[in-house]
């Protein structure tokens, strides 16, 4: 399909939607955006030829990371900035995925859920690989919070890359064995643990020393649930078990770091895998056709509009960490993992690269910038922002 076929869905088929549903502002903002990208009601930007040769105004895009036709810029100067601070070495994916009765949770609470899902993950590794008699060392990990199956239901995981081998105490760079990284069943129960812990924690309207929380800080139960029946799901959930997996290592990063990078921005899925919409039903592609009997799923146009504003975050949500050697507060430590592997020290872009440089390197034809007459890379003169930007609520 052409591009823009989600902006149409949402067009023809949001409105209906709106007005038969109580739709949260975290949604409504999304759909907005989604439906005015590259409008009118974005602003615009000016481009000129340096030359005087050609002129042409553009609508801006919306910039929101449930938008499928925005992020792919933003998606590799993320990438970017991730692989020039790779280590050469192995590296071991490992996905965490939390029980389905744990969703409703996270549908009240976004933002300190996916908080408190990521603190718990970390954790529990950190502490494990600590472990002189698993690693003994600090690695350095990549993470990425998903919220979605492979037909765009709700399924909660992280990805967390992490690599093969980390800096002792004593500044030693120390190799993890590639067959075995970590027993499966202690990760799993000390991350279950560490979590259920957590979300107990979170439901606390003090801290430890008797201060307030902030209101944000507390987690509320979802509406047809009390905070005693909550704390009755994390017993009965502490006596299961939860579902782990670590993949074979990765001979680099690179590879599995593009597969999570690419969730960041744009939402779900790319507009590429929508094979067919013919106003009412929407033919989805599989992002791993290989583990389906059949390669496409269908669903109704306003279940596809109802899926996608499921997993736009909570504004202020960081759906990709960096921890251990990777971490900025760790440099030091990085740059002496970096040296006992043969590569140079880590120094970060002082000036990170701009929308034209960063479409050239990943589209080495790309002309889409260049004055049609004398071929001249175009230069942003002006840039405008619409005032009647999509509102946060609709009006009462």
């Amino acid at each position: 399909m052409k591009p823009g076929i989600v902006q149409r869905i949402f067009d023809e088929h949001f409105p209906a939607i709106d007005a038969g549903r109580s739709l949260d502002a975290r949604s409504r903002w999304a759909a907005q955006n989604i439906r005015t990208c590259r409008t009118p009601w974005q602003g615009y930007h000016v481009d000129i030829c340096p030359n005087g040769d050609y002129r042409i105004h553009l609508n801006n895009s919306c910039r929101h990371r449930a938008c499928p036709l925005c992020g792919a810029t933003e998606t590799e100067l993320w990438l970017e900035r991730q692989s020039t601070k790779e280590l050469r070495c192995a590296h071991h994916q490992i996905v965490f995925t939390s029980p389905d009765s744990l969703r409703p949770l996270w549908r009240w609470n976004r933002k300190r859920f996916t908080n408190l899902y990521f603190q718990a993950a970390w954790h529990t590794l950190r502490e494990l690989l600590a472990d002189a008699g698993h690693l003994g060392a600090l690695p350095g990990v990549i993470a990425v919070f998903q919220s979605w199956s492979d037909e765009l239901g709700e399924h909660l995981h992280l990805h967390f890359i992490i690599t093969s081998g980390g800096l002792s105490p004593s500044g030693k760079w120390v190799s993890a064995d590639l067959e075995y990284f970590l027993p499966v069943p202690v990760l799993a129960a000390k991350f279950r643990g560490k979590f259920l812990a957590y979300l107990r924690e979170g439901f606390k309207t003090h801290t430890a020393t008797g201060k307030p929380k902030p209101e944000d800080q507390i987690l509320v139960p979802p509406p047809d649930m009390s905070v005693r029946q909550c704390l009755n799901l994390f017993n009965k959930l502490g006596r299961v078990k939860w579902h782990m997996q670590i993949e074979p290592a990765y001979a680099q990063a690179r590879g599995v770091m593009k597969y999570a990078g690419r969730y960041i921005r744009r939402g779900p899925l790319s507009e590429r895998r929508i094979l067919a919409y013919d106003g009412r039903r929407v033919t989805i592609g599989y992002a791993h056709p290989e583990k389906h009997s059949r390669p496409t799923f269908n669903l109704a146009a306003q279940d596809f509009v109802l899926r996608l504003l499921t997993h736009a975050p909570e504004k202020g949500t960081h759906c990709a960490r960096v921890y251990g050697l990777y971490h900025s507060a760790c440099r030091e430590k990085l740059n002496q993992a970096r040296s006992q592997l043969g590569q140079p020290p880590y120094e970060p872009e002082a000036e990170p690269p701009d929308t034209h440089e960063l479409l050239h390197r990943m589209f080495p034809d790309f002309t889409g910038d260049l004055c049609p007459h004398c071929h001249t890379r175009l230069v942003t003169v002006q840039v405008v922002r619409r005032a009647h930007s999509p509102p946060r609520r609709k009006a009462a």
